[in-house]
C-alpha cells in the first residue's frame, strides 16, 4: 500500500509541478527517486493500526439474567409509568431551567463549531486584500522645494490548499465530528440523568413528608401513653421509673420530629435547586408516593443498551482517538501544499480593476519532516496511549452498564418482597402496640414491654415508608441503566446528521 502511495504521489506531484513550474521531462526521474526515498522513510515510521469500537470489550448477553414478570401494557415513556402528571411537569421545568444542563447544551454547540473548523482545513483558503497608500515627498530642485504627492492602490488575492493525499486532514475532521457526537450524547445523558435526579428528589421529598407525619402521630401517641403512665402513678399503682421512661420516650419522639422537619426542608430545597429555582423549599407534595403502572416485562433485549447515551459518548470518543492516532501516524509522511496569488497595482484606483494588468503566480511545495527533536514520534506515542485509554474507558463503561442493569433488575423482585413483608410487620406491630398499651393500663405488663412494642411499631412503619421509596428509586435507576423505557425507542440518529454537516 505504501509503494502504491509513492507512485500515486509521485505522479500527482510531478504532473502538477510540470504544469506549474514548466519542468522538463528529464526532471521527472530525479523527482521520482527523491520522493521514493522520502516516502519510504515515512512509511517505515508508521505505527500500528489504532484500536476501534469493532474490538468489543466484552460479549453482550442475548437477554438479562434478572428475573422479571410480565404485565402487558401499551408503550409509553418511562415517566408515564409513575402515573403522575405533577412529576412530568417538574421534569419539564428542570429541563428548561437547570443550569448544568444549559452548560452541557453550550458544550454541544462548541463541539459542533470545532468540527466545522477541523473540516475547513481540507478546503482551499481564499484571501482578498485591498490596500491604499498615499505618500508625500519634498524635493529640492534649483533652490526650490517641490512637493510631490503619489497615490498607490493594490488589489491582491491569495489561495492556499494542502492536498489531503494521505487522508490526514480527513482523520482530523472525523475525530472532531466524533467529539461533537460525544458531546451531543453527553447532553442527552445529562437530560436523562437530570430527569432521574428530579424524580428521585421528588420521591425523597414525599417520603420525608410521610416520615414527618408519622413522627407527629408518634409524638401524640407517646403523649397518650405518658398520660396513662402518670395516671397509674397518681393512683399509686405505678412507679416513678415508669413515668420517667415514658417522658424520655416522648422527648425522643420530639427530637425525631425535629429531625424529620429538617430532612423535609433539605429535600425540598434540593428539589428547587434541580429545577433551577431559588431554593425556597415550599413545593406542594402529594400525601402518598405514586404507584407503578406496570411491572418489568420479561425477556428485555440487551440491545436496549445501544441507546444509552454514555455508551454512545464513550464509543464516539474511542472513534475520535482512533482517528487522531491515524493522523499522528500520517504526520510522518510528506505534505503537498499549493499556493497562488494574483493581483494588480496602480496609481489610479480605477486601473486596479483592469484585468489586463493582472499578475499572478502559482507554487507547489512538497515537505517531508526529517528532524524535529522527536516531537512527531512523541505525538504518535501520545495518540496511541490516548487511544488505548479511550478503549479501556469504553470497555469499563460497557461493563458498568451490564452491572447496573443486572443489579436493578434483580432488586425489583427483592424490593417487592421486602415491602410486602414490612407492610405485614407494620400492621402487626401497630396492633401489638395498641394491645400492649391496653394491657399496661390494666397492670398486666410492665413499662419495658410497652415501650418495646411501641418502638417496634414505629420502626416497622418508618422502614415500610423508606422501602416504598427505595423501590420506586430502583425503578428509576433501571430506566437510567437501560437508557430509557422498556420499549425499544431509539433516539434520533444525530450522529449521521453531524457527519453530513462536516465539509
Amino acid at each position: 500500500m505504501c509503494f502504491f502511495a509513492i507512485e500515486q504521489l509521485t505522479q500527482v506531484a510531478a504532473d502538477r509541478t510540470l504544469n506549474i513550474m514548466l519542468l522538463r521531462n528529464t526532471h521527472r526521474s530525479l523527482l521520482t527517486a527523491v520522493l521514493s526515498l522520502v516516502l519510504l522513510a515515512g512509511c517505515a515510521s508508521l505505527g500500528e493500526e489504532p484500536i476501534t469500537d469493532k474490538q468489543a470489550p466484552t460479549t453482550m448477553p442475548n437477554e438479562w439474567m434478572g428475573a422479571t414478570t410480565v404485565l402487558p401494557g401499551e408503550p409509553r415513556a418511562w415517566l408515564d409509568d409513575f402515573d403522575s402528571p405533577a412529576l412530568t411537569e417538574l421534569v419539564d421545568e428542570a429541563v428548561e431551567g437547570n443550569f448544568d444542563l444549559a452548560a452541557a447544551s453550550a458544550r454541544v454547540d462548541a463541539a459542533k463549531a470545532r468540527s466545522r473548523i477541523a473540516g475547513a482545513d481540507r478546503l482551499p483558503q481564499l484571501d482578498l486584500q485591498l490596500s491604499a497608500q498615499r505618500n508625500n515627498t519634498l524635493l529640492e530642485s534649483g533652490g526650490d522645494t517641490i512637493e510631490i504627492t503619489r497615490n498607490r492602490f493594490a488589489l491582491e488575492g491569495g489561495i492556499s490548499w494542502e492536498a489531503d493525499i494521505w487522508g490526514r486532514l480527513s482523520n482530523r475532521a472525523r475525530a472532531a465530528v466524533a467529539d461533537a457526537n460525544a458531546a451531543n450524547a453527553d447532553y442527552r445523558a445529562a437530560r436523562l440523568s437530570l430527569a432521574a435526579q428530579v424524580t428521585r428528589a421528588w420521591f425523597s421529598a414525599i417520603e420525608a413528608s410521610q416520615q414527618l407525619r408519622l413522627s407527629e402521630l408518634v409524638v401524640d401517641y407517646f403523649k397518650q401513653s405518658l398520660e396513662v403512665t402518670e395516671s397509674r402513678y397518681r393512683r399509686g399503682i405505678g412507679s416513678s421509673l415508669d413515668v420517667r421512661l415514658s417522658r424520655a420516650n416522648v422527648a425522643g419522639a420530639e427530637a425525631d420530629l425535629a429531625q424529620r422537619r429538617r430532612e423535609l426542608d433539605a429535600a425540598l430545597r434540593d428539589l428547587d435547586t434541580l429545577l433551577g429555582r431559588y431554593p425556597k423549599g415550599k413545593e406542594a407534595l402529594p400525601e402518598e408516593l405514586p404507584k407503578l403502572l406496570r411491572e418489568v416485562p420479561a425477556g428485555l433485549p440487551s440491545e436496549l443498551l445501544a441507546r444509552r447515551p454514555d455508551l454512545i459518548a464513550a464509543r464516539e470518543r474511542l472513534l475520535a482517538s482512533s482517528e487522531r492516532a491515524r493522523e499522528a501516524n500520517k504526520n510522518m509522511l510528506p505534505g503537498l501544499t499549493l499556493t497562488g496569488s494574483a493581483g494588480s497595482a496602480s496609481n489610479d484606483f480605477k486601473d486596479v480593476l483592469d484585468f489586463d494588468a493582472l499578475v499572478w503566480s502559482l507554487f507547489a511545495g512538497l515537505t517531508q519532516p526529517i528532524f524535529q527533536g522527536g516531537r512527531l514520534k512523541a505525538q504518535r506515542v501520545l495518540a496511541g496511549a490516548d487511544n488505548r485509554e479511550a478503549w479501556a474507558l469504553y470497555a469499563q463503561t460497557v461493563l458498568d452498564a451490564f452491572r447496573e442493569v443486572e443489579t436493578t433488575l434483580a432488586a425489583e423482585s427483592l424490593f417487592a418482597e421486602q415491602e410486602a413483608a414490612l407492610s405485614r410487620a407494620a400492621k402487626e406491630s401497630l396492633e401489638a402496640a395498641e394491645q400492649a398499651l391496653d394491657q399496661y393500663g390494666q397492670g398486666l405488663i410492665d413499662i419495658i414491654t410497652l415501650l418495646e412494642s411501641q418502638r417496634r411499631a414505629v420502626t416497622a412503619e418508618s422502614s415500610r415508608l423508606l422501602i416504598a421509596r427505595l423501590r420506586l428509586t430502583n425503578r428509576v435507576n433501571l430506566y437510567l441503566a437501560l437508557g430509557g423505557s422498556f420499549d425499544n425507542e431509539m433516539p434520533p440518529d444525530t450522529q449521521q446528521t453531524a457527519r453530513a454537516e462536516t465539509p
